[in-house]
């Protein structure tokens, strides 16, 4: 018995990480516990509505979308989210990417696939280095695309129906495509539907099937690359972690207690995200806006030497 407790003592971050994962996942994806329950649970639609973390917003589980799409939806409108953006970077300034660590529905369905058991991979540094730019080429695709588009509505309007229309759908969910959510809870469910109607599946165009194989893939390398999706895809992830370097809440590394990488470098096989911790300045370390403050680097370290702090410097 005693064993027991040590066991759960050693990970209770981890189990106090899992539990808030399968709670947020519930209350977020609430129609889930009104179907299981029989109950109604329509007053938690308002507090699910906008998320600071990316969310589909046709998703049919939640009602809801994440801050991005709104921000973005706003701005393909011609009107500027001041407000949306200003509890952006509060958001983040005051609890980092906390919210992809613990609390976002995809981010769980990640760590799902990571815990089935196989030995887990990592990508060369450079070749790492090198996909860790995908997700802000996708960021950048969508401001190139929307904010001319926003533009236009308050300059000619003719020309913004024009736009709006050549766009089609891109200008309803501007982050959909991007979305593993939208590819898990809208467009599979859909193809499922109608998977055995062959003139509907075989009227998927190319860029369905593209959708198809590439999320599909991503939720596979999922299993042997942790948070494949939040390293190199996510379009919240690429702009949280260039806000999160400023961030009053951090990580930090003790270097009275830290013995380095030739001694230990614990810290860095475990982490989900191949953040090179040991390479970062003691005062604090995001992994260039990575870290998704899971601490499960905190929890492994035998030496102690791993801090959260909260403040300026």
């Amino acid at each position: 018995m005693r064993f027991k407790r040590l066991k759960i003592r050693e990970h209770s971050i981890t189990i106090s990480r899992r539990i808030i994962q399968i709670f947020a996942f519930l209350i977020i994806n609430y129609i889930i516990l009104e179907t299981i329950l029989q109950i109604n649970l329509l007053s938690l639609e308002g507090l699910v509505k906008v998320l600071p973390i990316l969310n589909s917003p046709r998703n049919p589980l939640s009602q809801g979308g994440g801050i991005l799409e709104y921000i973005f939806f706003s701005m393909a409108k011609g009107d500027f989210p001041f407000f949306l953006i200003a509890v952006l970077l509060l958001v983040l300034l005051f609890t980092n990417r906390f919210f992809c660590g613990w609390i976002c529905p995809i981010g769980a369905i990640q760590d799902a696939c990571a815990a089935i058991p196989t030995k887990k991979r990592k990508f060369k540094i450079q070749t790492h280095k090198t996909l860790l730019n995908m997700k802000y080429v996708f960021i950048i695709i969508v401001v190139i695309i929307i904010f001319p588009l926003g533009i236009a509505k308050n300059a000619n309007i003719f020309f913004y129906n024009d736009f709006k229309a050549q766009l089609g759908v891109f200008v309803e969910q501007p982050i959909g495509f991007f979305s593993l959510s939208e590819f898990i809870f809208v467009f599979l469910p859909y193809l499922v539907q109608n998977i055995f109607l062959p003139a509907q599946f075989g009227a998927l165009e190319f860029g369905g099937y593209f959708i198809l194989f590439f999320y599909s893939l991503i939720i596979i390398l999922s299993v042997w690359y942790p948070r494949i999706y939040c390293r190199y895809v996510c379009p919240f992830a690429a702009i949280s972690s260039a806000v999160s370097e400023y961030s009053f809440l951090k990580l930090a590394r003790n270097p009275v207690k830290c013995v380095g990488r030739s001694e230990c470098g614990v810290c860095e096989d475990v982490c989900p995200k191949q953040i090179r911790i040991l390479d970062e300045p003691f005062d604090f370390f995001t992994g260039k806006g990575e870290c998704n403050l899971c601490l499960t680097c905190k929890e492994k370290c035998p030496y102690d030497a791993i801090d959260i702090k909260f403040g300026s410097v």
